[in-house]
């Protein structure tokens, strides 16, 4: 590793609020924050509009297979497409990336809002499942490579936590649409399709593009040709671009700028972002200087040269293993667990237990995702000063306990029918959705992102979106199966596999708060004797803390 970074002086106020390069800083990384938010108003969307009258209406009351179609057709085109979201984030880079997806998005909303046949439904489903992962990893990788190293662990899982501000959105937004008046059939009337509460579920649909729209706001000036994205040769030969005019823009990455050559550039984005524009600051020096490391020493190992040959990094090395390994348990494990079955399938969850009427599973369905977004934000807010391994842990064994729990009340209800078992259930459903809050929601983004090199980032990235959208299209068939079939016993299924993750989690997930996204990522290649010395080294006053970096001892620099 280059050096601690706890003892570069910044030119950066210990309070980010009070520092106006901090702040602009944030604004970024908040903008950004509308792809993870665009991910859960889609992904939740279809759920959202199945009990509104209009919708089943207009479309004459999808079921069965025809349901299943709609529903895993926005799905589909992630995981035939994802080993070319690796090829676009790299080539193209991340804003390219988000502008070219957001564009697409907002196609795919228009062509649902017109809808008017079932097919035209389903192929705005797959325009927008064909850009929603590119958009979606490129402003994961862009909130990690972009954020002040201080900052970057709160922000980074922020950025996961606002999948359910994304989910909260859509659910209450339809159920207030689902107490419009419902309209008399438009073709038996000869009314226009596209009049009176028909809006009901089209209004929903068009606000996907909220999200999209935003981002695009913010990052097309990476799609306009002319002086702002010329490509000039300065005096020492060194390839550089025209900065972005606006201090609003978001920039591009600094690593992917390193990657492709722009070293001048890529310094003046650390400088404007880290350091109120000090080129000379001790930490943009530091990074720069990490990043060009770790990438030199990151092409001296590759092995693929090629698109897909490249495929072959992301297992090279026994450290490069290690870290998959940890991807894999996470992309599985998210969706292995049990909580994304009681996000999809909560109407025969609660049936389980006596709960029957429409109303109060739509009412109960909201309070859960409010509370999902409360306690992720919760536990992000808690990484620097809990960690990340300890909230995996605590995590992890509070769904174990709750699913536990709620095994035995579904039992009791199944054999008595106790109202008391049954709304005890409903409280530990709550429960439950805290501890998932407190570190899988936040974390399971972030933390892959966090450790892998930049030369495998965003192929790994896309290896994990294609194991968690591939996982996740199967339990979309699993799930309801297997509740008609087993009912509560079902949840056994979930202690087994939350037991399974426990014990994956504390001998393979280590603490990567602290340090800056290039050493976080070097971790997996030491061992656990030069991890424990590395954390001596760097058990100093945490890095995130926001603490005064300008006082440290000089002693101890690079």
């Amino acid at each position: 590793m280059v050096g601690n970074p706890t003892t570069w002086k910044n030119n950066t106020h210990p309070q980010w609020w009070r520092d106006p390069g901090l702040r602009r800083n944030v604004f970024w990384i908040a903008v950004l924050y509308f792809g993870f938010f665009t991910w859960g108003y889609s992904t939740a969307l279809l759920n959202c509009l199945q009990p509104l009258p209009q919708f089943n209406e207009y479309f004459h009351n999808p079921s069965g297979g025809r349901l299943g179609i709609i529903y895993a057709s926005q799905s589909l085109p992630t995981v035939i497409l994802a080993p070319a979201i690796p090829w676009s984030n790299d080539f193209l880079g991340r804003k390219r990336t988000i502008s070219i997806g957001s564009l697409i998005v907002i196609s795919g909303t228009i062509l649902g809002t017109l809808s008017r046949t079932t097919g035209m439904l389903i192929a705005s489903r797959v325009v927008v499942g064909l850009a929603l992962p590119f958009m979606s990893v490129a402003c994961v990788c862009l909130v990690n490579e972009l954020a002040h190293p201080r900052l970057r662990g709160i922000c980074a899982t922020i950025n996961s936590s606002m999948y359910f501000g994304g989910v909260i959105v859509v659910s209450w937004l339809t159920f207030g649409t689902l107490h419009w008046d419902q309209s008399i059939s438009a073709s038996e009337n000869n009314i226009s399709v596209y009049s009176g509460n028909q809006w009901a579920w089209r209004l929903p649909i068009l606000l996907q593009a909220l999200g999209p729209t935003i981002l695009l706001c913010f990052t097309s000036p990476s799609l306009l040709p002319g002086p702002l994205l010329s490509l000039l040769h300065n005096s020492k030969g060194t390839r550089t671009r025209v900065r972005p005019r606006s201090a609003f823009a978001v920039p591009e990455s600094p690593r992917w700028l390193v990657a492709h050559g722009y070293i001048h550039e890529a310094h003046s984005v650390l400088a404007q972002a880290h350091a109120n524009g000090d080129m000379q600051d001790e930490l943009v020096l530091g990074e720069l200087g990490e990043i060009q490391d770790c990438l030199v020493k990151e092409r001296e190992e590759a092995v693929g040269k090629g698109m897909w040959e490249g495929w072959k990094d992301l297992w090279r090395t026994e450290g490069l293993r290690r870290r998959m390994l940890v991807v894999t348990i996470i992309g599985a494990g998210s969706q292995l667990k049990g909580t994304s079955a009681i996000a999809s399938y909560i109407t025969p969850i609660l049936n389980l237990v006596g709960f029957v009427n429409p109303d109060k599973i739509a009412i109960i369905n909201a309070c859960l995702t409010t509370c999902d977004f409360i306690s992720a934000i919760a536990g992000a807010l808690c990484v620097n000063s809990v960690g990340r391994r300890p909230l995996w842990i605590i995590s992890t064994a509070g769904l174990l306990v709750c699913f536990a729990v709620m095994t035995a009340l579904a039992a009791v209800f199944a054999q008595s029918a106790s109202m008391p078992a049954a709304y005890a259930f409903i409280v530990v459903l709550f429960i439950l959705r805290v501890f998932n809050g407190m570190g899988w929601s936040p974390l399971t983004h972030n933390y892959p992102a966090e450790i892998l090199p930049y030369s495998i980032r965003a192929r790994a990235l896309s290896y994990f979106t294609f194991l968690e959208t591939s996982v996740l299209a199967f339990n979309l068939w699993l799930h309801p199966v297997a509740f008609q079939h087993l009912g509560w016993r079902y949840f056994l299924v979930f202690v087994a596999v939350l037991s399974a993750l426990l014990v994956a989690i504390w001998f393979l997930f280590i603490e990567t708060r602290g340090r800056t996204i290039e050493q976080v990522s070097l971790l997996f290649d030491l061992s656990p004797t030069e991890q424990r010395r590395r954390n001596q080294i760097l058990s100093s006053p945490d890095l995130e803390d926001g603490g005064d970096m300008k006082n440290r001892d000089d002693s101890e620099k690079r």
